[in-house]
């Protein structure tokens, strides 16, 4: 069910990314605001499929879904680029866009996706040792 509802979603976003070049907006808030919408609805896609991909247990299903996962995120990172070239702040306000989509903050927190936390458990174990390691190396020795 929540597959079939993050694809309709992604089809949406589909139609309303521009397919060729379009002609740059000389309004920069206009410009903004629709960059920034683009930013938050993927960002929603996002964690949709996060939660879709830590779900589904059909192997050939997370293969799709992780490689979709992975090209929203670079769609993401594509668009913050822009608002950030665009306003040139790394931090951007989305108050009144989260208002009329009557989201939340907390809506678009970007999550580590699971699958890599999952993935690289085995490195994150390795360097928490190495950090406790060199926190002990580093402890006065008077305790």
């Amino acid at each position: 069910q929540q597959w079939h509802s993050t694809q309709q979603e992604l089809q949406d976003l589909l139609k309303i990314e521009p397919k060729e070049p379009v002609k740059p907006e000389k309004d920069k808030v206009t410009a903004f605001q629709n960059i920034a919408t683009m930013y938050i609805k993927y960002i929603l896609a996002f964690r949709n499929l996060e939660e879709c991909y830590d779900q589904i247990t059909q192997p050939q299903k997370r293969i799709l879904i992780r490689h979709i996962l992975d090209g929203n995120i670079g769609r993401i990172l594509e668009l913050k680029k822009d608002m950030v070239d665009l306003e040139l702040l790394e931090y951007h306000y989305f108050d009144d866009i989260l208002t009329d989509m009557k989201l939340t903050p907390a809506d678009i927190e970007i999550p580590v996706p699971r699958y890599f936390t999952a993935e690289n458990a085995k490195v994150l174990k390795e360097r928490e040792k190495m950090l406790d390691t060199i926190l002990a190396r580093l402890a006065p020795e008077d305790e």
